[in-house]
């Protein structure tokens, strides 16, 4: 089996979009991603430099993508996303595929953070055995678990009380960069937590299609910030699976109103304004170790682990590679 391997192009994005589709029937992590999902991250990649295509008779059987931080803090970890075709596997395929990703993310480090020390990270889904035995053969280390929850909208949702001196309000564009400071504040002590740029902001939230304002909360204190609840919408989950879902992506508090109930009345708001909006199902992640105890907050408002990601990570010196 002859491999042809070069950089990924725009004009790929539909056998990205596909190649992701047959392996997600196999794998089942809940990752959905749609073919103008796909044209979304590219267009903000550098696919030149950090990207990869894997051919066999002009098809393509596998792709990777490395994704740089804009403005790493202490270590910059780098994510490498991919796949290989379940009709490829077994083949060493994916093995060169991510010591090559590898190697391209040393590159790109070099050359815009060559001071701090890199890290390669891989997401993998706990049960997805082959990526965690390929990650830990490659010298991996699992540095953190994330739980993804779920919960039903489907029966009568509690409507936690807002806390004194607190106001609930529909997200505004009047807020907007209020908000991404006081986001960027919210989960500063987070692990692996960088701020985003006004230019990271525009493209997660503000100018991006799945963000949906309507179904998003701000908790303010004397006319202020001070909590949010950003939620996005995925139309390819319910093509895929016939649930309309609401994503919630980001849930913060600064750090003084904390312990005061501000995300529970944040998110029992979006929740009953999901359902009246026809979402049958609310989803998020969190950090299996979120120092906020986030992950109590999201029990109590009726969400239950669905699944388990691991974030591996790889320390990269100048000239290591993977075995």
């Amino acid at each position: 089996m002859e491999l042809v391997w070069r950089a990924l192009t725009t004009a790929d994005t539909p056998a990205v979009a596909a190649l992701h589709h047959a392996a997600e029937t196999v794998d089942d992590t809940g990752e959905l991603l749609s073919e103008e999902d796909f044209a979304a991250s590219f267009a903000e990649a550098d696919l030149a430099g950090g990207s990869l295509a894997v051919l066999v008779d002009d098809a393509l059987v596998a792709y990777g993508l490395v994704v740089p931080r804009e403005n790493p803090v202490g270590t910059h970890r780098v994510r490498l996303d991919g796949t290989v075709h379940p009709d490829f596997r077994r083949h060493g395929i994916g093995r060169e595929l991510m010591g090559r990703l590898v190697a391209l993310a040393r590159e790109l480090h070099t050359a815009r953070h060559p001071d701090m020390p890199l890290v390669a990270k891989t997401m993998v889904e706990s049960r997805s055995a082959g990526h965690v035995a390929l990650a830990e053969a490659l010298g991996f280390s699992a540095d953190r678990h994330f739980y993804e929850l779920e919960v039903a909208l489907g029966e009568s949702l509690a409507q936690a009380p807002i806390p004194p001196a607190c106001e609930i309000v529909p997200f505004s564009a009047a807020h907007d960069e209020e908000v991404r400071l006081v986001c960027n504040a919210a989960f500063a002590e987070h692990w692996d937590s960088v701020a985003r740029s006004p230019q990271e902001w525009a493209a997660s939230f503000t100018n991006s299609k799945r963000f949906v304002p309507q179904t998003s909360f701000l908790a303010l204190h004397d006319g202020a910030v001070i909590g949010f609840v950003l939620s996005r919408h995925y139309p390819v989950v319910e093509e895929t699976t016939g649930v309309r879902e609401l994503w919630i992506g980001d849930v913060g508090t600064l750090r003084e109103h904390r312990g005061r109930g501000v995300a529970s009345a944040l998110l029992s708001r979006t929740l009953a304004r999901a359902k009246a909006q026809g979402y049958q199902r609310a989803a998020l992640s969190v950090d299996a170790v979120n120092p906020t105890r986030a992950l109590g907050v999201y029990e109590r408002a009726g969400f239950r682990v669905t699944r388990t990601w691991i974030d591996y990570g790889l320390p990269v010196g100048s000239s290591s590679s993977p075995a």
